[in-house]
């Protein structure tokens, strides 16, 4: 973080633990197979994590709290060939919010918030 502010480095770190990214990063993508699927500033997504998948990612970073439990969100579900992905939503197959409008169509990405951008029908 020093050396990111002292030489105004930018660095991409790519990473399934976004535990480690929250330290060190001002903004975060969220990708899905190989499509950006939530952007946001760190502090925001961790506050307002708003695609389902981001949304797993974040349960699954421990507590370190006997007290402070997070529920866990688990995927179920088939995970799309990334050979032959579809035309419509990379996610639906694992999304426990899918509707046949996921399976059909490509949301776009749009800013929800200052800075943040999600790819995702709920927000419609």
């Amino acid at each position: 973080k020093q050396l990111q502010n002292k030489m105004g480095l930018t660095y991409m770190f790519i990473t399934h633990d976004l535990s480690v990214v929250n330290h060190f990063s001002d903004d975060i993508a969220v990708m899905y197979l190989g499509k950006l699927i939530e952007k946001a500033p760190s502090e925001e997504l961790f506050a307002h994590p708003t695609h389902p998948y981001t949304q797993a990612l974040l349960s699954a970073i421990p507590i370190p709290s006997l007290d402070n439990r997070r529920e866990r969100i688990l995927l179920k579900g088939e995970i799309t060939s990334p050979i032959e992905p579809p035309k419509a939503c990379r996610f639906a197959n694992r999304c426990p919010y899918a509707t046949d409008r996921c399976r059909s169509e490509e949301p776009q990405l749009k800013e929800i918030s200052p800075g943040h951008f999600v790819s995702c029908f709920l927000t419609d």
